[in-house]
């Protein structure tokens, strides 16, 4: 007989026996908290809660399985994977500083991949010894739940106590992140990706259209560094600066291809190439904004801008200039609250040395409004102290915005995404080319304005794009929707004061601009100390470039590109060859297998 009479008392606690073991395994994730105490108390009320939401959604499945004998066993077998599950991804934060994916389940499955993480037959002997010890929890569970199902342990006003009390948990978790987003405490924000499928509570834009809370006030401080997860940079920065300092002047162009780089849409620019080293093969950080100015601001993989952002950590970079006298500029046509540059690239920039509301009625206007700003800035400033700009132009991205008189390329004309094929995206691309072609008619003001002040004599000049922008060459559009060419390769023209001009073929990322600045501005220690990235002028062969978005990363080799979610939910591993067509079959993945280990070793290093 299938059926016997059912006691969900019985089921109740078998779920209440593997709740407290499966409270018992989070609590690992504990010892990642920097040790606050406001943090321990948001990361306790975090471990409940979350357990809570976790048990919730395994109720529901284990209901329907408890109503029939056959499915009792299906029942310990689910929970018995379950708390496999949380244990190796406790395993898995522990050594790569995220939570269990595809990219890691193919270095696990792969033949050889637990070898090279130096995991040899003694992990796999302790994994089939602790997986023999879950199932035996699971059988002497349930062996336990049909005798305290017989108990009245909690029933009447014990039960409805003991779900207020787990509710209470759940209720001060979701508080305290909605607080702490709010109130910008960095010991709460931190910690939103500690936990196994965490889910945080953010009210920010409610917060500003209901409750007329004010975000973009400035922001000060971070943490104590006593309470930092980070380990930035390796090694204190050994420097002895250049009798004659430099200037360092960067700006970044919107959404900028790299095929955009021509003497037809670039002019201002390739002239400018001419007298510079040209990057024939540069790849972003990042397939969208937030990782790719991140990206060239702190050289590192996109995953640390989490960790970063926590603790209002700003670059290396931006700390070495503003401690030899820099004067900090940052002149930008969006707002730097959104993404959450003032909490990250520029936190420790003054926020009377930073431009980002310009005036104009569109991104061309805003973008107009920024270099008159800049040049004003050139005339005006103290010669003797050295300066660091940065201009965001922001024309080509969206709208693809371009002044008057500025509509070379024809027919331009906006089209709806609903509607755009590739029929119709040709006039598209021609007002975005209008938009980059208006952009570098700025950019030559400025290299005038340079010119006329003398800056070019001491002043190191970087144009580029923070990543590219797709018009269904490959059946995308815009960015951040994957890693084909045009949506991560970029132009980079770097003119350094008595460099030769010269055409680099080598594959360059945008990691490796902080090492090159650095090495300019005297910082002696090797760029692994404090940025993955290398010298752009180093010609040795390099394994790969990482281009990073929110949740996944692109692994580029040699044309060919391994897409890896770093979340559990994204599904498993791609592979796209040159042209970013799929390609098929488990190996093509496994090839990249020893690439995977080192790109883990990178996005864990400066981590404690």
């Amino acid at each position: 007989m299938i059926f016997r009479k059912i006691n969900f008392k019985q089921l109740a606690v078998f779920l209440g026996l593997n709740f407290c073991l499966s409270l018992a395994i989070c609590a690992f994730f504990l010892f990642f908290t920097g040790g606050h105490p406001l943090e321990l108390a948001y990361a306790a009320a975090a471990l409940v809660s979350n357990t809570v939401m976790l048990y919730a959604a395994l109720a529901l499945l284990a209901a329907p399985l408890f109503l029939f004998a056959p499915g009792r066993a299906v029942l310990a077998a689910l929970t018995a994977c379950f708390q496999l599950a949380l244990v190796t991804d406790a395993a898995v934060y522990k050594i790569f500083k995220f939570h269990l994916n595809s990219m890691v389940l193919n270095l696990v499955l792969t033949p050889g991949g637990l070898e090279s993480l130096d995991q040899g037959w003694g992990t796999k002997a302790l994994f089939v010894l602790i997986a023999a010890a879950l199932g035996a929890a699971q059988w002497y569970f349930w062996r336990l739940s049909e005798r305290l199902a017989r108990r009245p342990l909690l029933r009447g006003r014990r039960a409805l106590a003991l779900a207020c009390g787990l509710m209470l948990f759940v209720l001060a978790d979701k508080g305290l992140f909605a607080w702490g987003t709010l109130y910008d405490s960095v010991y709460i924000t931190r910690n939103a990706q500690l936990f196994p499928l965490y889910q945080p509570l953010r009210i920010r834009s409610f917060a500003v259209k209901y409750l007329g809370v004010k975000l973009d006030s400035e922001v000060k401080g971070g943490i104590e560094l006593r309470y930092s997860g980070l380990d930035y940079p390796k090694r204190p920065l050994e420097i002895k600066p250049p009798a004659r300092p430099l200037n360092f002047l960067i700006i970044v162009v919107d959404s900028l291809r790299s095929d955009m780089l021509t003497p037809e849409i670039m002019p201002e620019t390739w002239a400018l190439g001419e007298r510079a080293a040209v990057f024939e093969n540069h790849y972003s950080g990042g397939n969208c904004t937030r990782f790719g100015i991140f990206s060239i601001l702190y050289g590192l993989y996109g995953n640390y801008w989490f960790p970063m952002l926590g603790e209002r950590r700003g670059p290396v970079l931006i700390d070495v200039l503003k401690r030899q006298g820099y004067d900090l500029r940052l002149f930008a046509s969006a707002k730097l609250s959104f993404p959450e540059f003032n909490k990250t690239c520029f936190v420790d920039v003054p926020r009377e040395n930073i431009y980002d509301e310009p005036q104009g009625a569109d991104g061309a206007e805003k973008d107009r409004d920024i270099s008159g700003r800049f040049t004003d800035y050139l005339k005006k400033r103290d010669a003797k102290k050295p300066y660091f700009a940065f201009l965001f132009y922001d024309a080509s991205h969206g709208n693809y915005d371009s002044l008057p008189g500025f509509e070379k390329f024809r027919p331009a004309a906006g089209v709806s995404q609903l509607a755009l094929n590739r029929g119709n995206v040709g006039g598209l691309f021609n007002k975005y080319k209008n938009s980059i072609y208006s952009d570098d008619h700025l950019v030559g003001g400025i290299l005038k304005a340079l010119r006329e002040t003398g800056g070019l004599k001491d002043t190191a000049v970087l144009v580029l794009g923070d990543h590219g922008e797709a018009f269904l060459e490959r059946g995308r559009y815009g960015h951040n929707q994957g890693y084909s060419p045009e949506e991560v390769r970029v132009p980079l023209v770097f003119y350094a004061p008595g460099r030769r001009p010269e055409r680099i073929k080598t594959v360059t990322s945008h990691l490796d601009i902080v090492p090159t600045l650095l090495a300019l501005a005297g910082v002696k220690n090797p760029a692994g100390d404090y940025s993955g990235g290398r010298s752009l002028f180093d010609a040795a062969p390099r394994p790969f470039v990482v281009s990073a978005s929110w949740d996944s990363a692109g692994l580029i080799k040699e044309g060919r590109i391994l897409e890896m979610p770093l979340e559990a939910y994204k599904g498993g591993l791609k592979v796209y060859d040159g042209e970013y067509r799929p390609v098929p079959g488990k190996q093509a993945a496994a090839e990249f297998s020893p690439l995977i280990l080192q790109f883990q070793k990178e996005a864990r290093r400066f981590s404690k």
